[in-house]
């Protein structure tokens, strides 16, 4: 189990290092699609949130047409199917008990933090209190990096977030995600 420690009025969060590990993969699939550092990947996080404490259960990746580029930046086209894959979750017997938390994305930028693009999105799916983005930095040298951006019980989010490394030793242990 990966724990954040909200600060303030933010909540824990709390995340299974298989799902981290599931999150991983995509992005190093996504980083090895071109020999020049591929593109950044994204969708949404499924748990559960309770008694300040959000719990990261299970995701979904999100499709992006990757219309400006390499960045998960989604065009509206990303958007309409962003939004259908959130109605769909309700359907999918193996989210039963979840709901969309927040979403992830990868990310080859230096800094952890959300892009402009990024807070939009933010507020546009996930407004909410207790809702969170996390950021996941890629590279072939250094260990991965996990930012966690989270709304408090107000709905406002601090826009920097401490950056956490995350060994490949704890990803590989892949607790299921029903340890939760």
């Amino acid at each position: 189990m990966i724990i954040w420690h909200g600060e303030g009025e933010a909540p824990e969060v709390r995340c299974a290092a298989g799902v981290l590990a599931e999150i991983a993969g995509h992005a190093a699939s996504g980083y090895r699609r071109y020999a020049w550092g591929g593109v950044e990947i994204g969708g949404v996080l499924f748990g559960k949130n309770e008694s300040g404490t959000v719990c990261i259960c299970a995701i979904r990746p999100a499709e992006c047409e990757h219309h400006y580029g390499p960045a998960f930046d989604l065009s509206e086209k990303d958007c309409d199917a962003f939004e259908l894959l959130l109605s769909a979750a309700s359907a999918d017997e193996e989210l039963a008990g979840l709901t969309p938390v927040g979403w992830y994305q990868s990310s080859s930028r230096r800094d952890l933090g959300l892009s402009d693009h990024a807070r939009a999105f933010f507020h546009r799916f996930f407004p909410g209190p207790g809702q969170l983005a996390m950021v996941v930095r890629r590279s072939k040298r250094d260990p991965m990096s996990v930012g966690i951006f989270v709304r408090d019980l107000n709905g406002r989010v601090e826009l920097h977030s401490p950056e956490h490394e995350i060994s490949s030793d704890i990803l590989e242990r892949h607790e299921p995600p029903s340890a939760l």
